[in-house]
């Protein structure tokens, strides 16, 4: 993996460091300010991607993302107390609601309530059976918000252990373009966490890019209200490019050396004549192009019709023309 540890460390120190100070500085200001801040690994590729996937790339973390003060919210197919009191009990308390899809369609019908509920949690699991439903149960703003369901196998046989593989993952979301951005962490996290997040999800996106490496142009590290810290760029070989510009001076030297020794001997009457033969060929070369020339001509003016206008305007300029001559 083409990345630098080191750099790595350093842009993750400078994020958390420079929001640490411009919270401090706007706290006096803002009381309602979030003192804690995503951290999003941003991805361009050079080939733009014009697909869009409902269903997003599972990429696990060595560091979970969510602890108890975040909040997930679980949407299921269908609403069966039994079901959903065996999910309760897994022993998850960042699972703070279940929701089934009928409710969707009717408790959250209106813009706001899906607003609202979709303000109020981190992430969205759901029914892997329902996903391809969801886009329209709950609205373009889900998938505008990049907060679009993550989907779990809910009739798997180690429920626990398939909802908690879920949690510690995060999810890339193909846009429809070169940029792409993917969750990471909060800047609350220990710096070594956080970098440990930045190369496992590098090294879980890249399998999911077409022509992995060669086809991302620059990687960068940024949190919600900062700018991005470039890490990876790429850059075409100065070797090659040196390697290439010597080798076409060299030939476009021995070209003009060519060139300049040919006019000097035609300046100095020494230059050597052509043969006859070889002046005979070229006239009959010359001559078989020109006539291959004409007669591509005459077949692309059969082809391609006067159109209605043009022919009447020169019916009527030939018409014209005779009774002029008539006359005279």
């Amino acid at each position: 993996m083409p990345l630098n540890h080191e750099l790595v460390t350093k842009a993750v120190t400078s994020l958390i460091e420079h929001t640490r100070k411009k919270h401090e500085s706007e706290e006096s200001t803002n009381l309602l300010a979030n003192s804690v801040e995503s951290m999003h690994l941003i991805i361009t590729l050079k080939k733009v991607s014009h697909k869009m996937r409902h269903k997003p790339y599972r990429i696990p973390l060595r560091n979970c993302l969510y602890d108890d003060s975040s909040s997930v919210c679980l949407l299921i197919k269908k609403f069966d107390e039994d079901h959903v009191e065996k999910l309760k009990n897994l022993g998850f308390p960042v699972i703070k609601q279940i929701v089934a899809i009928n409710e969707l369609k009717t408790k959250y019908s209106s813009f706001e309530s899906k607003r609202d509920l979709m303000n109020s949690h981190d992430l969205f699991l759901t029914d892997d059976r329902m996903v391809h439903s969801l886009p329209k149960a709950l609205g373009g703003k889900f998938y505008l918000t990049k907060k679009i369901p993550a989907p779990v196998n809910l009739r798997a046989k180690n429920l626990r252990h398939e909802v908690g593989k879920a949690l510690k993952c995060t999810y890339y979301r193909a846009a429809r373009g070169s940029c792409n951005a993917v969750r990471i962490g909060t800047t609350d996290m220990p710096v070594e966490r956080l970098v440990d997040n930045v190369e496992d999800t590098l090294a879980g996106l890249v399998r999911h890019i077409p022509k992995n490496w060669d086809n991302i142009q620059t990687v960068g590290i940024k949190a919600s209200t900062s700018l991005t810290l470039p890490i990876y760029n790429s850059a075409p070989s100065a070797a090659t490019i040196f390697e290439d510009v010597s080798a076409n001076s060299k030939a476009e030297d021995e070209d003009g050396d060519e060139e300049m020794n040919d006019a000097a001997g035609a300046s100095d009457g020494t230059a050597e004549s052509a043969p006859e033969g070889a002046t005979k060929k070229e006239e009959k070369a010359d001559a078989k192009d020109k006539k291959d020339k004409n007669k591509k001509n005459k077949e692309k003016s059969k082809k391609s019709p006067l159109s209605r206008k043009k022919a009447e305007s020169l019916v009527k300029t030939h018409s014209k023309k005779r009774a002029e001559a008539a006359s005279a």
